[in-house]
């Protein structure tokens, strides 16, 4: 059984971030645990460790380019036909700056976090719809949500995916980006 935690983060802490916990079994089984929005730095960490997660992957950028406008990890992703948006714009900076902030917390708690992307996993799982990706998981989905709460989720099946060593991994030595493997 592997526990992981997904953030669709918000660079500013009135902005709604996205929170969940999914839970999966070794055969890749998985059970929603918690999804929900919620605003502060405390609030995403307190009801995340609240799961004991192994592990919890973030929808941002957790380095800032050394020069220029991206990161070698962000040029492997779009080479492989992926989006991503340069870190260096403002927006991106503050968010960045704030999963560099959680990162910091996180580990204190002993969780290992994962940079990754959740459209681009829409992407990368093959499915062309997020409602297809969790019915393809077999995901059952309790209530209508919000985008930000089912990219949460998307995060979490990366890091459930990543944890059990099956997920898209790009790697530079500026950073690393987890997606999901061929779903649909």
């Amino acid at each position: 059984m592997v526990v992981c935690g997904g953030v669709d983060l918000a660079a500013r802490p009135y902005r709604p971030t996205g929170i969940a916990i999914v839970k999966s079994t070794s055969d890749l089984r998985f059970e929603l645990l918690h999804v929900s929005e919620v605003y502060s730095d405390e609030e995403i960490v307190t009801t995340l460790v609240r799961y004991s997660p192994v592990a919890v992957a973030i929808d941002s950028p957790l380095a800032l380019p050394k020069r220029r406008g991206l990161r070698e990890v962000d040029y492997a992703v779009i080479r492989a036909g992926f989006r991503v948006l340069p870190p260096l714009w403002s927006s991106m900076m503050e968010l960045t700056v704030r999963a560099q902030r959680l990162v910091k917390i996180f580990e204190n708690y002993g969780v290992e976090i994962i940079e990754t992307h959740p459209r681009s996993s829409i992407k990368s799982s093959n499915c062309s719809t997020i409602h297809e990706l969790f019915s393809a998981v077999k995901l059952s989905i309790p209530r209508r949500i919000s985008q930000h709460e089912a990219d949460s989720i998307v995060a979490s099946l990366v890091c459930i995916y990543y944890k059990c060593g099956k997920a898209l991994v790009f790697k530079a030595t500026d950073g690393e980006i987890a997606l999901l493997p061929r779903i649909c």
